[in-house]
């Protein structure tokens, strides 16, 4: 039976969130029989002025125009036989949209990849903090008939919004990878590379390891870190930053041997659903990563990847990886097999498809 479901994303397809989330099941969830109608709250423009220091009458025109499309969008979303809401149905305060959405379409399931509920802005938007709804996401919690968390800490959080309700109506519904897209490929000629993708909102996690990628650079002094999506320097180190683009994040990847997923130890990463650790690992690259939050669940530790706690630590892990091509490359193959089985959209399209039948199908 087909099914007919509208996407409320905050983001178009250049926010990593709702791309992975969200965008990247239309045409897999189609071929199950499931019309996935994607409506994000900026447009392109505006997200491209979002993290842009400064342009306050800029963002406020394209919030504006986002909150009429929304507004919309809203009135009408009893057309479709259920909705998906990713991260936050409204980015503002205020109780009128969640009202307006429960009246027109009751039936949603929601979606949720970080931390969404703690007080976190991006330096660019600090004064904006106090307009963040805080109190919007518990009720989309407690109000949906289905939640799919990104990971179990996220997943434990829903669960405590929705006392009354059945625990297996929180499904935990891993952030993952078309693998068909990312796939290893030749890494070229050139110099030993390492890998960071991000954003300007999570690069302050990339500058934590300023001085292991400093201790790695003495010792192989050819050595190139791209980092793309954000600006990054280290003294010493040859960094060369790259914007973000979806072929060329797929080429940056292919073209350097070890990936970097460092993360502090604090409740915002522990939400984090470990992106950048299952995009390296679908390539065949492995990485060095923070055992902190999921990012135990994802590396099994000298098997597909390596867990590094503390600058000697990562400094070694990374050395020991560079300088030994041989384990590169079993970690690697290990590595991909992870992606494969648990982290790509092959694995978990069908697990979509079903919870949102279920919220389709439950009482109002």
């Amino acid at each position: 039976m087909s099914l007919s479901a509208v996407a409320f994303v905050p983001y178009p397809v250049a926010g990593a969130s709702a791309r992975y989330r969200v965008y990247q099941f239309v045409a897999p969830l189609e071929s199950l029989g499931v019309r996935l109608d994607v409506r994000p709250f900026l447009d392109d423009v505006g997200f491209a002025d979002l993290y842009r220091p400064g342009a306050i009458a800029a963002k406020i025109g394209h919030h504006l125009r986002g909150a009429l499309r929304r507004w919309s969008d809203l009135g009408v979303a009893g057309r479709w036989d259920v909705a998906l809401v990713h991260r936050d149905l409204w980015p503002f305060v205020g109780d009128a949209p969640l009202r307006r959405m429960r009246r027109c379409q009751p039936r949603w399931v929601y979606d949720f990849d970080d931390a969404v509920f703690l007080p976190n802005v991006s330096a660019a938007n600090r004064r904006f903090r106090a307009l963040k709804p805080a109190r919007q996401y518990m009720e989309l919690v407690s109000g949906a008939r289905v939640v799919a968390a990104g990971n179990s800490w996220l997943a434990g959080w829903a669960r405590a919004q929705r006392r009354t309700r059945p625990e297996d109506e929180v499904e935990v519904v891993p952030t993952v990878v078309n693998t068909d897209d990312w796939h290893p490929l030749p890494r070229g000629s050139g110099p030993l590379r390492l890998v960071w993708t991000g954003s300007h909102s999570t690069v302050r996690y990339l500058e934590a390891w300023r001085e292991p990628l400093r201790r790695v650079a003495r010792r192989i002094p050819e050595l190139e870190v791209h980092v793309m999506g954000a600006h990054f320097e280290a003294e010493g180190v040859r960094v060369v930053s790259h914007a973000w683009g979806a072929r060329a994040e797929r080429e940056l990847v292919a073209s350097c041997d070890v990936g970097l997923s460092p993360l502090p130890d604090e409740p915002w990463s522990r939400g984090k659903c470990g992106l950048k650790l299952i995009l390296y690992m679908a390539h065949a690259r492995p990485a060095v990563a923070s055992p902190v939050g999921v990012h135990p669940e994802i590396v099994c530790n000298g098997v597909n990847g390596i867990l590094a706690e503390g600058s000697e630590a990562v400094a070694d892990a990374l050395a020991r990886l560079l300088l030994d091509e041989r384990l590169r490359r079993r970690l690697g193959e290990a590595a991909r097999r992870t992606a494969e089985e648990r982290y790509s959209v092959r694995a978990i399209a069908p697990r979509l498809a079903a919870l949102l039948r279920r919220a389709a199908d439950a009482p109002t």
